[in-house]
């Protein structure tokens, strides 16, 4: 009983913060655009909004993707229903010099209050063209 008390009165006198990811009313979007670059020549071919393509999200200070989500036709992303909190939007670049043929390209979002919409930097990906 006695740590029940101490239980509850924690909770009222600390109150309970919630920290970054689901279970808010703000919002993160954002745009992916490629570079279309010709392979063997790197003469860049196009830059245009990327539909379908997946982008992910981490948490806080995590270090896995805690959810994701693809790209709609114009490019866009939306990841919704966020606490106040840090967060890191990333998706994968092609790469010639990596041996996985994949670069990560990511920022950095942080959401202020609770109930809003933050805009993040666009993502530029590479995509090469035979």
């Amino acid at each position: 009983m006695r740590y029940l008390l101490i239980l509850i009165f924690s909770i009222t006198w600390f109150g309970c913060s919630k920290s970054a990811g689901v279970g808010g009313k703000a919002t993160i979007m954002g745009t992916v655009e490629a570079i279309y670059i010709q392979k063997g020549s790197f003469d860049t071919l196009s830059i245009e909004a990327i539909p379908d393509y997946r982008v992910y999200i981490v948490y806080g200070d995590g270090n896995l993707q805690d959810d994701d989500t693809r790209t709609s036709p114009n490019g866009g992303y939306k990841f919704e229903y966020l606490n106040p909190g840090d967060y890191k939007i990333y998706s994968f670049s092609e790469s010639l010099v990596l041996q996985s043929g994949l670069e990560e390209v990511s920022t950095k979002v942080t959401i202020g209050k609770k109930d809003t919409e933050v805009t993040a930097p666009k993502l530029t990906i590479i995509q090469y063209i035979k």
